[in-house]
């Protein structure tokens, strides 16, 4: 069953987060380059307006044509994207922006280059600040979402995901190489946006009819009541939602 699940979110021809953001946001200005090390293609990102209201938006960008996944790394982001992602994140604390990150990637670049680079670095910091927003900020994964790579947009007050879409703490390619056993690992281990919904994971499905109408209602519904939430507050409900899962295993 999830290898059909996977050669589904793996199409193609599936929603990607370029598509995503051209179809839910207005006026969307693309920023690149970290400043430092140069740009990475698998990393979108930049200011818009959803709803009249300005935003942060990042996005993973997976490609569609094999030209466009080779140029992009098939959505591996590299220690660029990261800081990159960074420097968004902390200019949408400065100015009060809700952050809203599109997932969609089999995990992080693990090449030479970025672990040169600080690449563990890059991610942890990412996962850092996205903990201390005071402004809201809404994971939506649209196909896949593996590692500490996925991680890193993914610790957020809201996490949605389109009713077929995976995460998990490794692809299932991953982790099937590592467990030898032939336990059902669907049972300590879920990945699906059914199971990651029942422990109180994900907030809301999209059913991927009309996923774009459907998309953007989620999204309004639930970025909705956190502009309303104090910083304080914002904070304290994101760190909950994590340990709330953990003390429930």
């Amino acid at each position: 069953m999830l290898s059909k699940q996977l050669q589904q979110i793996r199409n193609q021809n599936r929603i990607s987060s370029r598509e995503a953001i051209n179809y839910l946001f207005t006026d969307f200005v693309e920023l690149h380059g970290d400043r430092v090390l140069g740009d990475d293609a698998a990393l979108i990102g930049g200011m818009a307006f959803f709803d009249g209201q300005p935003v942060t938006v990042l996005g993973v960008n997976r490609g569609k044509t094999l030209a466009q996944r080779q140029a992009s790394n098939g959505g591996m982001v590299n220690v660029s994207g990261y800081k990159k992602a960074l420097r968004l994140v902390q200019a949408a604390q400065r100015f009060k922006r809700p952050v809203i990150s599109f997932i969609d990637m089999p995990g992080a670049d693990a090449s030479v280059y970025s672990e040169q680079h600080g690449q563990s670095q890059a991610i942890a910091e990412m996962i850092a600040e996205m903990g201390i927003l005071t402004t809201p900020n809404i994971s939506i994964f649209l196909g896949e979402g593996h590692s500490g790579g996925a991680l890193a947009f993914a610790n957020t007050n809201r996490i949605i995901m389109l009713e077929h879409a995976l995460f998990s703490v490794a692809s299932p390619e991953a982790v099937a190489a590592i467990v030898t056993t032939n336990d059902d690992l669907n049972q300590y281990l879920p990945m699906t946006a059914q199971q990651l919904n029942q422990i109180g994971l994900v907030d809301e499905i999209v059913d991927e009819k009309n996923v774009l109408i459907n998309l953007r209602q989620a999204l309004k519904q639930q970025l909705s009541p956190l502009r309303a939430m104090t910083s304080t507050e914002l904070i304290t409900q994101r760190q909950q939602k994590y340990l709330d899962i953990i003390n429930n295993f």
